[in-house]
């Protein structure tokens, strides 16, 4: 078989080969020597053609060999992604979940900074209406403030 041959036909010299062979058989005047010589090329070349074919199923079951193991190894790293794809998504979800945590957590933070921003806010403003108030009667009428710091002593006894 020749392997370089023809791209159209792979087997050409085996196909030429069968065709002697018929035209051979089909002939009715050849001598005993003539039909051995025939016959023993048929064997030579039947030999080759063996040979060639002990060859390529070699090569063919080593290929194959090499397919099936790549095949394996691609199964086992398919194997592998689906393992990392179900981590990947087992983290993925204890991260949003945390993140809901986290931004539940920082809405009930937010909310009580608020009230204690409300809070201070108002005790800042009472605290200045008692100062400023203070300050009006110690500086505009202080006989007035003394009377209040009297009344103020009087009730806590």
């Amino acid at each position: 078989m020749s392997i370089s041959g023809s791209r159209k036909d792979l087997f050409a010299e085996e196909s030429q080969l069968l065709q002697e062979a018929r035209l051979t058989l089909a002939r009715v005047d050849l001598t005993d020597e003539q039909w051995h010589q025939e016959y023993k090329r048929m064997v030579e070349e039947y030999e080759k053609l063996l040979g060639e074919a002990r060859t390529l199923t070699r090569i063919a079951d080593r290929n194959q060999r090499r397919l099936d193991e790549m095949n394996a190894e691609l199964e086992r790293q398919n194997e592998l992604l689906r393992e990392k794809e179900e981590e990947a998504k087992k983290t993925q979800k204890a991260i949003v979940h945390n993140y809901q945590r986290i931004t539940e957590e920082q809405t009930v933070i937010d909310k009580r900074v608020g009230r204690v921003q409300v809070a201070l806010v108002v005790m800042i403003a009472v605290l200045t209406v008692v100062i400023l108030f203070m300050l009006y009667y110690l500086i505009f009428a202080p006989e007035r403030a003394i009377q209040l710091m009297e009344m103020i002593k009087a009730s806590n006894k």
